[in-house]
């Protein structure tokens, strides 16, 4: 079939190989969001090898949130120009990043091809899900979104355990060269399983503006929010009002302009709200902890990096197991409650990862009320943010709801980090009594593996291991603060915005 040619809803419905296309959509997307978690359980190994301070390990990081930003753009291209045309695209953008990431001579080329990577998973992400809500109806559709957000949230989840697979194995390059022969074998199966869908009625023209104020407003916010350990406050703040005069013309260009990228009628609707700002926060908080947990098992606890990706399960094995729980009370109570539930679990786990205690037993019931309170939300939010679109259309809700998930995860790590930097530098500060710069470089750089204890046993008094375990333990404490605050008021979120009936979507489910 052309990928120009649009079937008629009446023959998406019917369309034989729909089962087929969600394999395909769930591979690939599965590939977008290990990719998005494998490198957390690799930087040390990648510090120790490429070098880089931990602004440019968490670049590598952040460089693919913040490119998957573009999400929404995605989002509005496949409505516009046909979904699985835009999903395979982004699948040949995977390819080519993961080629730039696997032959990286320095920290610096394995951002950018971690960019170019985001920017694929930025068409991949929203076009997979809206053709989704496309070729499937009722009970059929909430069952395929589940299956989707499913492999959505497991993917990042097992994440780690590959990561460390892969780097123990063969070495953290294959991160990328595995991605390969996946990507390509799932292009193949799309293209012949899924029929092409996009909105006959969009208008052609793109919101340039829009895309460039509203991912400019979001890299300053996360620049400064990474570089606030180092910069002077006037600087910083200056950084912040920036980001909020950005993003406020961006909101100016969407009222005016005929074609916005962002239809901002959809805010209207308060279930859609807070589905959003619910997904955006529970990506806020488990990106902050995946990648400081990471950092934790193998800098204090002393683990190689398969054994950190195994130990980090706990925090991820409970999404799958409790995902079908939270899917079945979202049928049957709405998305309110099971939200706000999970909200509370999150709020519950980041306050017990305040005091780590040198084990990992210390860690191991936060890590489960983590993964608990992920499963609890993840459905209904997702069937919440599709089921009623109106004039915005699937695309572009789709890339909302998946936008608010990077830039979530984006936000997650830079406000951790830049807690947890100025916390540590402060330590180092007042135990060594006013260290060198050279000094202060190299202790950081040892809590983010990029230097073994050894290396600095000489730079620090007594024990440098019990040194290290000190800082990192009480700097990770009071970067966890952050992930209680949202996540409290994350439960505010789901009992205020979430708590209308479904009755749109139970008419779905009627008519199937």
């Amino acid at each position: 079939m052309s990928p120009f040619v649009t079937m008629t809803s009446t023959e998406i419905s019917a369309y034989p190989r729909r089962w087929w296309s969600l394999v395909a959509l769930c591979i690939v997307t599965a590939l977008v969001w290990v990719t998005a978690s494998d490198i957390s359980i690799a930087l040390p190994t990648i510090g120790r090898e490429l070098g880089g301070s931990m602004d440019a390990l968490q670049w590598s990081v952040n460089g693919y949130f913040l490119a998957g930003a573009f999400i929404i753009v995605g989002g509005r291209l496949g409505d516009i120009y046909g979904r699985r045309l835009l999903f395979v695209i982004g699948t040949a953008l995977v390819i080519a990043g993961s080629v730039v990431a696997g032959i990286a001579p320095s920290a610096v080329v394995l951002i950018v091809g971690r960019v170019i990577e985001g920017l694929g998973a930025a068409l991949i992400l929203p076009t997979a899900l809206s053709t989704i809500a496309v070729i499937f109806t009722g009970k059929q559709r909430d069952t395929a979104i589940a299956a989707w957000i499913a492999v959505c949230w497991g993917a990042q989840a097992l994440g780690p355990l590959v990561g460390g697979v892969v780097v123990e194995g063969l070495g953290w390059r294959w991160l990328f060269w595995l991605n390969i022969p996946i990507a390509l074998g799932a292009i193949a199966l799309t293209w012949w399983s899924t029929p092409e869908t996009r909105d006959e009625g969009a208008d052609r023209r793109i919101d340039y503006l829009g895309v460039l104020t509203l991912v400019g407003g979001i890299f300053v916010l996360s620049y400064a929010l990474v570089q606030a350990d180092n910069l002077p406050v006037p600087a910083f703040l200056g950084l912040l009002g920036l980001s909020v005069i950005i993003l406020v013309v961006f909101v100016l260009v969407e009222r005016r302009v005929s074609t916005p990228i962002v239809v901002l009628s959809i805010f209207r609707k308060a279930r859609f709200d807070g589905a959003v700002l619910s997904n955006l926060i529970a990506n806020f908080v488990f990106g902050a902890v995946i990648f400081f947990m990471a950092l934790y098992l193998q800098v204090v606890e002393g683990y190689g990096a398969l054994e950190a990706g195994l130990l980090l399960l706990p925090a991820t094995i409970p999404i799958l197991i409790i995902n079908p729980l939270g899917t079945w009370l979202g049928q049957r109570l709405g998305a309110r409650w099971p939200t706000a539930a999970g909200m509370l679990l999150l709020a519950i786990a980041a306050f017990l990862l305040t005091d780590l205690t040198n084990l990992y037993s210390s860690a191991v019931i936060p890590f489960i009320l983590i993964g608990a309170g992920i499963g609890f939300q993840i459905t209904p939010c997702a069937v919440t943010a599709v089921e009623d679109p109106g004039d915005a259309g699937e695309g572009v809700a789709s890339g909302i709801f998946k936008a608010a998930s990077m830039i979530g995860g984006s936000l997650g790590v830079a406000v951790a980090t830049a807690v947890f930097q100025t916390d540590a530098r402060s330590q180092v500060t007042s135990l060594l009594n006013s260290p060198t710069s050279d000094t202060m470089e190299k202790v950081i750089s040892t809590l983010t593996g990029g230097l073994s204890v050894k290396e600095i046993a000489s730079l620090v008094p007594g024990d440098a291991q019990a040194f290290i375990n000190q800082v990192f333990e009480q700097a990770v404490a009071r970067a966890m603060w952050p992930s209680i605050a949202v996540s409290l008021i994350g439960v505010v979120v789901a009992m205020v915005l979430l708590r209308q009936r479904r009755e749109a979507a139970g008419a779905d489910r009627l008519e199937s």
